[in-house]
């Protein structure tokens, strides 16, 4: 066995050759300080600018395209914004409890560090192969002084006095090999020239355990510490996580809620159904009644207006229904601060959960339906009631403003018809402050002004015939915005958190069937988005279908556009299919099969092809002879029936 050899390990050697876990504690230190400066950092920047990163996120500065966000500049939003801000700088730390664990394992972690630096400044570079120093001798000793040093260790680290300590193994190793290269002529020459005793070698330095690992001493409580996170940690950790996820749906909702969504809205569901649906959702039973609800809700339980009647008699479905029913008829004000809460607590879910109801209707191809779920989550978004005035989401504007916006000359029904119109000709501004006029100007600026455009075409095709995927491609640009602008959250006042507009697309019969035959979610927020729609031509003749597109968090400002077109029969159209002459080419060449099994048959068939063609030969040779052979039996059979017929006439004579 060569002195290289003893340092590597493998199934026919035991022990090592020596075990210096510096490398570990350079490695433990490098993991450490990965970890620990960066989020120290974070620590530090969340101390000076706290909630800052929450800021960010909810508020973003530009898009993920690099268009920088529009922001409402309305009053009632710029406060919202700062207040949203001041919210989360005071809970940018979190609770005490995480803050202080936090911290704790920080500190714990510059401890570790501190430690290890500690360690790795006391000892010496990675250790070498160095004889005397194994045998705990001087470099000039003399023969008789190796050879006691080397008995005396020898004894000392016997493995058969030490059978359970595997260092003791790897240290008797070390000393037989010091002495052999002490005292052989050669070993030693190398040594001294080379530092290796078999010569001039490469060095190789891995990332090992902790010498501790080793020890006879702590086997025992590591391999307690072993099973205790094989058997209970890992398997704690996965039960917890599945625990907390599998209530829930990939969407973020509760499958509890899915299913019942999915049980209770039918075709003839509409905006009046919905908001005791979302009560009824398990998110919504989930919040905690209180005491006092029942007090507060007097206070605004008769100004209430219900356009369908009960399904549900739960106490916490029924309350959480007419918080949903006064938050759309703008009564926050006689909310107390606990059912406002709550309020705010339902809003956040309805997000998850109406996107949730919009896509079970689209499942269902129910457009009217979907329809219902769209006005629902922006009646819940902009605070409207089932049958308010699309000019009520104007900054300022209530119930008297309508009346006189709505009636006389110049009388305006719509928001997109109101926005079109300059500021002087608006109706219902006469009596607002300055300050007031500046927001309704704010929010028309702000609000989308879209030009909505769809064709139908099957791509790379001139006709449509019938089995064609046709794609319908649709293109929504924002007017409102420059080049390099994106929008930002809409102006939604009554709303707990920024809501960044959608757009749904729908691709729907015409009537009276109304069936959603393709749709699509738009969420970017660039100034043009497309979005594609493909579906199968099922019947020849004239087709005549709406698409639909629709905003979440606007009411009045959706978009439609008709298409008209003809789909042939396949008789009807000759379609010729161009082949490029590099494919015709390519299909004259042999696959990778049939050169394989030309190469491994290619004999056999050349001998089959020689035999073929002297069967073929022999066949016409043959053929050839019996030809001569039946012509000169012909001939000689019209020889004999001439000399019959000659003789004949002579006997005649």
């Amino acid at each position: 066995m060569s002195f290289k050899d003893t340092f590597t390990k493998d199934s026919e050697k035991e022990g090592l050759l020596g075990y210096d876990d510096t490398a570990f504690y350079y490695f433990l230190s490098s993991v450490i300080v990965t970890v620990a400066v960066p989020w120290t950092c974070n620590v530090i920047y969340n101390a000076i600018f706290p909630g800052q990163a929450q800021v960010e996120k909810d508020f973003p500065a530009k898009s993920k395209s690099g268009s920088k966000y529009v922001y409402c500049k309305s009053s009632a939003m710029v406060d919202k914004i700062d207040e949203a801000r001041k919210s989360a700088r005071k809970a940018g730390f979190g609770s005490n409890v995480t803050w202080g664990l936090k911290m704790g394992v920080l500190a714990g972690m510059w401890v570790i560090l501190y430690a290890t630096v500690v360690h790795l400044g006391g000892t010496k570079e990675i250790k070498r192969f160095d004889p005397f120093e194994i045998l705990e001798v001087a470099s000039g000793a003399t023969a008789p002084e190796i050879k006691k040093a080397y008995r005396k260790l020898s004894l000392i680290y016997h493995p058969d006095k030490n059978p359970d300590d595997p260092l003791a193994a790897s240290r008797f190793i070390q000393i037989t090999k010091a002495y052999s290269a002490l005292t052989d002529e050669t070993a030693k020459a190398n040594y001294e020239k080379y530092g290796n005793p078999d010569g001039p070698q490469t060095s190789k330095v891995g990332i090992g355990l902790p010498a501790f690992l080793l020890e006879k001493d702590n086997h025992l409580i590591i391999l307690c510490l072993f099973f205790f996170a094989l058997l209970f940690v890992v398997p704690m950790t996965f039960i917890c996580y599945y625990q907390r996820t599998k209530n829930y749906g990939p969407s973020g909702v509760i499958i509890e809620t899915l299913q019942f969504m999915g049980y209770y809205i039918n075709e003839a569901t509409r905006l009046k159904n919905c908001p005791e649906l979302l009560a009824a959702s398990a998110e919504s039973r989930a919040i905690e009644p209180r005491s006092s609800d029942q007090e507060d809700l007097k206070k605004f339980f008769s100004q209430i207006v219900e356009h369908s009647k009960r399904k549900f008699n739960h106490p916490v479905i029924v309350k959480n229904n007419f918080l949903l029913l006064a938050h759309m008829q703008r009564l926050h004000s006689l909310m107390s601060p606990a059912l406002l809460q709550d309020l705010d607590e339902l809003l956040r879910h309805s997000t998850k959960i109406t996107q949730a109801m919009i896509e079970i209707a689209c499942m269902r191809e129910w457009f009217f339906t979907a329809q219902a779920m769209i006005d629902f989550r922006r009646s819940l978004i902009q605070a409207l009631d089932v049958k308010s005035s699309q000019l009520l989401q104007i900054p300022h504007f209530n119930e008297g403003l309508l009346k006189h916006c709505t009636k006389g000359k110049n009388a305006t029904l719509t928001l997109t018809e109101y926005l079109s119109k300059d500021m002087k000709d608006r109706k219902g501004l006469s009596e607002m402050t300055e300050n007031q006029l500046l927001d309704v100007e704010a929010f028309g600026a702000h609000v989308s002004s879209p030009e909505f455009k769809a064709i139908c075409e099957v791509e790379d095709e001139e006709a449509i015939v019938v089995g064609d995927v046709a794609t319908v491609t649709c293109q929504l640009t924002r007017k409102n915005l420059q080049e390099g602008e994106a929008q930002g959250p809409v102006h939604a006042p009554f709303f707990p958190e920024p809501k960044f507009e959608e757009w749904w697309i729908f691709l729907v019969e015409g009537a009276p069937n109304t069936r959603i035959i393709a749709h699509e979610r738009i969420r970017d927020t660039e100034r043009v988005v497309e979005a594609k729609l493909r579906f199968q031509i099922s019947r020849p003749g004239k087709h005549s279908l709406t698409v639909h597109a629709l905003c979440d968090s606007y009411v009045g400002i959706d978009q439609k556009v008709e298409l008209n077109f003809n789909a042939l029969t396949e008789q009807e159209v000759k379609r010729e299919i161009f082949v490029h002459p590099e494919d015709e080419e390519l299909d004259l060449q042999p696959t990778l099969f049939q050169q394989f099994m030309g190469d491994l048959g290619g004999d056999d068939e050349s001998e089959e092809e020689e035999e073929d063609s002297k069967k073929d030969s022999k066949g016409k040779v043959e053929t050839l002879s019996n030809g001569k052979e039946k012509a000169a039996a012909n001939k000689k059979d019209d020889d004999d029936d001439s000399s019959s017929d000659s003789g004949s006439d002579s006997d005649g004579d």
